[in-house]
């Protein structure tokens, strides 16, 4: 019960502060989302994702920025736990050509994931970059840091990044990202993350979310499947 008094308290302050950084952050792009879904009867279930992005574009450079934390209960039993943070800085030269760096880190409970932190350089290309449509492909090599049920790790990981978001009209957007990572001491260890969702407007400054989530671990930690998949609804505000 105390960890659903802290993550209330934190929505509630951030969601009082939100103006004011928006005030103050005005060249910023900012959304705060929050899902919940709750059951009570036959089956006692909830579910709970908060998560605050941020992005930026300033002549050739572009910035990104999201956190993200996710707790599930089953019949008073917790049965999610995660926390994912991603930030990106992206340089344009030359036209299309772009390079950037990226960090990446992820704590999971249930996946026994104590936690990873992954930080890479890389150099890519936009396909279309409009105000409507972006598309871009980027590689990268970088370090990843890790405890996945086996012990401290480090070692090197290569990268493959695809995105893609269209904005069907000043209410409607769809967004896809393909990530995949490998070991390169160990190619048959490696990541998947894929994820895409659609925004619809309700208001200026409110949407309503659907998103779907799949991560994958060829090499999970002990007694943990590959797969973890999530489809989230819940509302976006912007400010």
């Amino acid at each position: 019960m105390k960890k659903k008094h802290v993550i209330l308290a934190l929505v509630t302050s951030v969601v009082t502060m939100a103006p004011a950084i928006a005030e103050e952050e005005s060249q910023w792009e900012n959304s705060l989302d929050f899902g919940l879904s709750l059951s009570k009867g036959n089956t006692d279930n909830l579910f709970l994702r908060f998560g605050l992005q941020t992005e930026k574009k300033d002549g050739p450079d572009a910035y990104f920025g999201s956190a993200s934390y996710k707790y599930g209960e089953e019949e008073s039993s917790a049965t999610q736990d995660e926390i994912l943070g991603k930030a990106t800085w992206k340089h344009t030269y030359s036209g299309k050509n772009f390079i950037g760096l990226r960090v990446d880190a992820r704590r999971d409970t249930f996946a026994d994931i104590g936690y990873r932190l992954s930080v890479n350089a890389t150099s890519g290309y936009y396909w279309m970059n409009t105000e409507t449509t972006v598309f871009s492909t980027e590689l990268g090599l970088g370090i990843t840091t890790e405890d996945k049920g086996f012990g401290d790790t480090t070692h090197l990981n290569g990268l493959f990044d695809q995105h893609f978001e269209h904005k069907f009209n000043e209410s409607a957007k769809f967004y896809q990202d393909f990530t995949f990572s490998p070991r390169l001491d160990n190619l048959n260890d490696y990541r998947i993350e894929f994820e895409m969702g659609i925004e619809t407007k309700i208001t200026e400054t409110i949407a309503f979310k659907v998103s779907f989530e799949n991560r994958y671990e060829s090499n999970p930690a002990e007694g943990k499947e590959r797969n973890d998949l999530k489809l989230i609804t819940g509302l976006s505000y912007k400010f």
